[in-house]
């Protein structure tokens, strides 16, 4: 019997074509290194620890996303155009701190 590859079982879903090749597995334990696997080589174990890691960055960048658009936000309350430079717009009267 012959295994089916994972394009053809997931041909149809919605998300096929977001699926990587590899994935990213976190130093864990004992194991002192990332480790890259073929996905199709993966345990659902080593799914649950790439999905982990990747939450971790998504939110490191969630985070950094959201303080460049307060500063944005803070700047254009204090009507500064496009050019300007942040610190000269945060600057002005009543800026952040």
């Amino acid at each position: 019997m012959f295994k089916l590859s994972l394009q053809k079982l997931i041909k149809d879903s919605y998300y096929a074509k977001h699926v990587p090749a590899f994935i990213q597995i976190p130093e864990l334990g004992a194991i002192e290194e990332d480790t890259t696997k073929p996905i199709h080589e993966a345990t659902l174990d080593d799914l649950a620890f790439a999905a982990q890691a990747l939450d971790k960055e998504q939110s490191a960048i969630y985070k950094r996303l959201s303080a460049i658009r307060e500063l944005y936000t803070e700047a254009r309350s204090k009507g500064a155009l496009g050019a300007e430079n942040i610190v000269d717009a945060l600057s002005r009267k009543g800026g952040a701190q």
